[in-house]
């Protein structure tokens, strides 16, 4: 069973700074265009039902990777001096390419630049007033095909998206220095609180969403202001730690807080208030959101709904399921009704518990060690 990393090791891995290793490290990515292996860490009996009969396949991640349109990129930590080793996969369980960076290098994101899901990778290049300097790449997700850079970035990736900062300064409150996001299209830097009087909240899939002067603002893919206050916010916020809300959406928060707004980013309309948790079910497009101790339902067309869900977090949501889960336990939910569902074998002791399901309904599962279930043989 190969090690997973604790969580506390992994946020600080992702804020500390790129950099370079004694050992030589080949950036370009290599196209791989094979299947991943099985998996022998997910019994069949521990997949919830909507799973049953499809591949449990091993692409090699230590963590729960990032998607788009059915594209994984995760992450496996070096041993040793070996580098940190970047692999992309598609959802029917085809890995597709792999990139090498230097092992403290474990900051990226994905993006889209006009359309096109984008990964973008850290590096460190030599420096001109410094001996290096870290750097952001971007490259087509499904092919590995550079799209631009290296190009120099202020620090380390911070997110959400396509966004930078140094660490703050020993003396300086707050967790960065300014922070800089990117145009994913093109590597350029589009927003800088270091020139100028505005806070960047973040970068999502082309939209980058700021604030300043008691308004809400997004540019780029999408363009849209709005005051503060018409979205439940006093305060310019920050981006929801710890959670990935869905695609199109922004979960926000006030500093401080560990629930808020979440945001439509082609409108600026607010979906809902008060959310700490937040996921979409592509079967039936229903929007799942905790607020308080409460999980809610917005189908795309029915009656909003609620169901208990003190200490739960939203594990995943797909194939007509939310999956709930606490420290101790897992449930699942009808995603349209709300009602209790059934969605293991009443013979599973251990389930493997969805942590990411694509729109074709593959999922990445969490069992003894992650593994992928693919939607058909690869």
């Amino acid at each position: 069973m190969r090690a997973r990393w604790p969580v506390l090791a992994l946020v600080v891995a992702v804020l500390a700074a790129c950099t370079s290793t004694s050992e030589p490290v080949d950036a370009t990515p290599t196209i791989v265009s094979e299947p991943a292996p099985s998996s022998d860490a997910v019994a069949e009996i521990d997949l919830p039902l909507a799973l049953s009969g499809l591949p449990v396949l091993d692409p090699g991640w230590d963590q729960v990777p990032q998607e788009l349109d059915g594209h994984f990129l995760g992450l496996i930590h070096p041993e040793g001096d070996e580098p940190l080793r970047f692999v992309a996969a598609r959802d029917d369980g085809e890995l597709l390419w792999q990139a090498e960076r230097p092992p403290s290098c474990t900051g990226f994101t994905l993006s889209r630049a006009d359309g096109v899901p984008i990964a973008v990778l850290m590096d460190v290049e030599p420096g001109d007033e410094t001996l290096t300097e870290v750097s952001a790449t971007a490259y087509d997700l499904a092919t590995g095909d550079l799209l631009w850079g290296p190009v120099p970035v202020p620090g380390p990736h911070q997110g959400p998206g396509a966004v930078f900062a140094p660490p703050a300064p020993g003396a300086a409150m707050g967790s960065t220095g300014p922070r800089a996001a990117l145009d994913p299209a093109t590597g350029e830097i589009l927003v800088d609180e270091a020139a100028q009087d505005v806070v960047v909240v973040g970068e999502y899939d082309g939209v980058i969403v700021t604030a300043a002067n008691g308004t809400l603002r997004a540019q780029g893919a999408a363009t849209w202001e709005a005051p503060l206050a018409d979205v439940g916010l006093t305060a310019p916020p920050v981006a929801r730690a710890g959670v990935t809300p869905p695609e199109g959406t922004a979960l926000l928060v006030e500093p401080g807080q560990n629930a808020g707004p979440l945001i439509d980013l082609s409108t600026g309309e607010m979906l809902a208030e008060g959310v700490r948790d937040a996921a979409r079910e592509p079967v039936s497009g229903t929007l799942v959101t905790l607020e308080g101790d409460t999980a809610v339902g917005y189908p795309a067309s029915g009656e909003r709904w609620e169901h208990p869900a003190e200490g739960a977090r939203i594990s995943a949501a797909g194939n007509l399921f939310a999956y709930l889960r606490t420290d101790s336990a897992v449930r699942a939910v009808n995603a349209v009704t709300g009602e209790l569902a059934t969605a293991y074998d009443e013979a599973t002791t251990s389930p493997a518990v969805p942590v990411l399901v694509t729109a074709s309904g593959a999922a990445v599962v969490e069992g003894m060690d992650l593994a992928l279930v693919a939607t058909h043989g690869p």
